[in-house]
């Protein structure tokens, strides 16, 4: 299965009807509906609109972006283009169409999409953020940068564009520039969790550690449930030195996500370094039955029932020279 690309999009109210009221209301009440969550209803709504005038855009875009939600991304594309059809510059269709081709593994469609949005409006930010994201995740750094530059000039007060220029700039490793970014984030946004975290992330990469657990632990109290950003708080303890946190960050982990495997694998390579091999022994068992491929596993495993006395029926994985398990 092809991993899902993390793009934003949202449902838009009515513009630019050619129904009667009855449609665009339709349209209306379907936007709040799916903005609470209540997409079968909101399909329900959008259904209506369009009975009464199947021209309606807005109609055909919220009810496609409803399947995306779905994750039933083939209807949701099917109802784009009908969308498109009709209104060629609908900007917000065409950036829902790139997150469904995102989504579906079709990234140069997808930024032939986004890169299509922000041309027939300058003024969709999310379209600006999302291009920003598929050029960064396709390894484009140079052009996510200029992507995100540009947009800032446009929308100079976004806390989310300048987070993610922060983020390239740090797959570049001017982490300095990141930091910057960051903080500029956060004057705008003091509750931008992102930007605490990624804040967290960079500077744990130039090893400030103290920061780096202040950073993390502020986006924790925004989002106690962020799996992600408690995992690189419990890093940032194990670099510190701090067994127990790190073991009870990684076991909170646990609590909210039973099947995380990295966070299992983590206490058990913990639990190896405290000669706790038992321990260690049932944590990486766990991983693989969830996981039979994790090749990390199956090393760290068969070390566990090595240094237990035991004679594993399967011989560890070989690792490449320099990779480390």
């Amino acid at each position: 299965m092809k991993k899902k690309r993390n793009t934003v999009s949202m449902p838009t109210t009515e513009e630019g009807a050619v129904g009667g009221p009855g449609a665009k209301e339709l349209v209306s009440q379907g936007a709040v509906l799916q903005m609470s969550g209540d997409l079968q209803a909101a399909k329900a709504a959008y259904i209506c609109a369009l009975d009464k005038d199947p021209r309606n855009v807005t109609a055909l875009n919220n009810l496609g972006f409803c399947h995306a939600q779905e994750g039933d991304y083939a209807q949701a594309m099917a109802l784009y283009a009908q969308a498109l059809a009709i209104d060629p510059s609908r900007s917000m269709a065409l950036a829902n169409m790139g997150g469904a081709q995102a989504a579906l593994g079709q990234m140069d469609a997808a930024i032939r999409s986004f890169e299509k949005a922000v041309e027939m409006d300058q003024r969709n930010a999310l379209a600006w953020e999302n291009l920003g994201k598929l050029y960064l995740a396709a390894g484009r750094c140079g052009d996510a940068e200029a992507t995100w530059r540009s947009a800032l000039a446009l929308f100079p007060v976004n806390a989310a564009l300048h987070t993610a220029l922060g983020t390239v700039l740090a797959a570049q490793n001017r982490l300095d520039d990141a930091v910057a970014c960051f903080q500029k984030a956060l004057s705008l946004d003091p509750d931008h969790t992102k930007a605490w975290v990624q804040l967290g992330i960079v500077l744990f990469m130039r090893r400030d550690l103290g920061s780096a657990a202040v950073a993390m632990k502020r986006a924790l109290a925004l989002a106690p449930e962020d799996t992600g950003a408690r995992h690189h708080l419990a890093m940032i303890a194990m670099a510190k030195g701090d067994a127990a946190e790190a073991a009870r960050e990684l076991s909170r982990i646990l609590i909210l996500a039973p099947k995380h495997a990295r966070a299992r694998l983590d206490l058990g390579v913990l639990a190896l370094s405290q000669r706790r091999y038992l321990k260690a022994f049932e944590d990486f068992q766990q991983v693989l039955e969830n996981d039979p491929g994790n090749e990390k596993a199956k090393y760290y495993r068969c070390l566990a029932s090595e240094l237990l006395g035991r004679r594993d029926q399967s011989p560890p994985p070989q690792f490449k020279k320099g990779e480390k398990p």
